[in-house]
């Protein structure tokens, strides 16, 4: 089985929409996705007036990280009727076939076409610089990144999402380094929070352990780290609400991964 996940932007000036407008997408995705083949489906669409609020913006931006959907299927590649009715609701995306791991796993799944999992979950597009390779990416990440995040932040869930490889866009070939389209991401990584304030308060996002540091000392470590394997110029972030449309795990008891 392989996860697909398409990344969604759009104009910043795009309106968001209504909670009538999630419930007839949702049903749509689950209408026009047929269960044989689509096993799993999780839709993320950014909760704007917050990540405008975390991120501190005080002026309007020109493209906005929208939305991520999640699919599972045996085969990455049968995904066109997905890939069409993203063309139409969201045409400025980027799809990858990823290695998904779920790292850390607090919370209950719950499926719903109506209510978002319990909390707030940040999800962020990872770019590697120049100077390093997809694969150095990702093992600095592992190995270095990720137990520094698990220690210093308040996530209830962690889920890593490395891209094994690009589906090129309708029409378009594919690529021989699809990593030097500035517009593909290398991975995503998606932390969930139990609470609002976890995010926006940086005591509580960075202080998860202050046994021998303090949280500011916690988050000069996490943006030092940032910067030897990321690009920053590239990377994007954003709080999301997310859909648990079609579920193929079996129910999990929180706290087992």
């Amino acid at each position: 089985m392989e996860k697909v996940v398409f990344v969604a932007h759009q104009p910043g000036d795009t309106p968001s929409p209504s909670p009538a407008d999630v419930e007839q997408l949702n049903q749509r995705l689950l209408g026009e996705l047929p269960a044989e083949r689509y096993l799993g489906i999780s839709l993320q669409l950014e909760d704007r007036a917050t990540t405008d609020r975390w991120q501190r913006r005080t002026e309007p931006v020109a493209r906005r990280f929208a939305a991520t959907l999640s699919v599972w299927v045996e085969a990455g590649e049968d995904t066109a009727d997905a890939a069409a009715l993203v063309d139409e609701v969201w045409p400025d995306h980027v799809t990858g076939v990823v290695t998904e791991a779920v790292v850390r796993w607090n919370g209950p799944r719950q499926v719903s076409a109506t209510q978002p999992l319990p909390g707030h979950t940040v999800t962020a597009l990872l770019y590697r610089p120049p100077s390093l390779t997809h694969d150095q990416l990702v093992r600095h990440w592992i190995d270095v990144h990720q137990p520094m995040s698990l220690r210093i932040h308040p996530a209830r869930n962690y889920v890593r999402n490395v891209v094994a490889r690009v589906l090129p866009a309708a029409g378009k070939p594919a690529s021989d380094d699809p990593f030097s389209d500035t517009t593909q991401f290398d991975a995503i990584s998606d932390e969930y929070f139990a609470s609002l304030e976890d995010i926006l308060d940086p005591s509580r996002f960075y202080g998860s352990d202050v046994s021998q540091t303090t949280w500011q000392q916690n988050a000069t470590t996490i943006g030092d780290d940032v910067g030897l394997f990321l690009d920053g110029t590239r990377m994007a972030a954003a709080i999301m609400d997310e859909y648990l449309l079609r579920d193929f795990r079996a129910p999990r008891t929180p706290g087992v991964s």
